[in-house]
């Protein structure tokens, strides 16, 4: 099971260090979907500790029982695509705290947030090839963008676990912070992102993400459309604030 909780405008979602299972993945799927539309809330933090997937994944998520096919392959992983497309979908600040093991499908819907903040003490890595198994949870795709295919395949293929400092190196973690010191910075970093103006954060998600795989033309007329149809009041506010040399207070309009 998961934790969940909203303080300060801050959605927090947590595995701490249990496998993720179907009802798991159906909580962060309908906690992220509803925190897309609340207007209360200005950011999300997931905590990625989890050794991965569980063996038992628990009963099939009944929204989905006219899609799960018989055979010894087993089912696909639906309700794994959903949670992580969930997290895509969620335009505002995005946060995976990375801690103790972070694995498998804990590694997946870790890349799919914004920012990656890692305590010393993580062990981080995708063991399915030596479970003979194969990914299809998005993070092939989403792996190769992060770091590169070279490191991806690294992690992908060789199923490597690497420590925080190597994830740092090779990109996938943005900052690396002494356990001592982790929650501390994991709370503030949130709120200096609930803070942030986050209606802009969300339009330059809706450029960056959709144009990973556009030409760079095609990109700039993307760019160009989503400007045009998407207001950020905040612009206002941040204006003034630096004309007037004091910190801005902007509301995520």
């Amino acid at each position: 099971m998961i934790e969940t909780r909203t303080q300060g405008g801050i959605v927090h979602i947590g595995f701490r260090g249990g496998l993720i299972d179907y009802p798991a993945l159906e909580a962060v799927r309908t906690t992220v979907t509803a925190a897309t539309t609340d207007p209360s809330v200005r950011a999300l933090v997931l905590d990625c500790e989890s050794g991965g997937d569980n063996p038992n994944m628990g009963g099939w998520p009944a929204r989905l029982a006219h899609r799960r096919p018989g055979g010894s392959h087993g089912p696909g992983p639906l309700p794994e695509q959903d949670a992580i497309k969930a997290l895509r979908g969620f335009m505002k600040p995005s946060l995976a705290i990375l801690r103790g093991e972070v694995l498998g499908l804990a590694l997946d819907l870790a890349c799919v947030c914004d920012i990656r903040l890692a305590s010393s003490d993580a062990l981080i890595g995708d063991p399915r090839i030596h479970q003979g198994r194969a990914a299809a949870t998005g993070i092939t795709y989403l792996l190769p963008k992060l770091i590169g295919q070279s490191q991806a395949m690294r992690l992908l293929l060789l199923g490597e676990t690497v420590d925080a400092l190597e994830a740092e190196r090779i990109h996938l973690v943005h900052e690396v912070v002494d356990a001592a010191g982790f929650e501390s910075r994991a709370d503030a970093l949130a709120a200096e992102l609930a803070a942030m103006p986050t209606r802009a954060w969300e339009v330059h998600k809706l450029q960056v993400l959709p144009q990973l795989d556009l030409p760079f033309d095609a990109a700039m007329v993307h760019s160009l459309g989503v400007r045009q149809t998407h207001v950020i009041e905040d612009r206002a506010e941040g204006m003034k604030a630096w004309r007037e040399r004091r910190d801005p207070d902007f509301k995520g309009r």
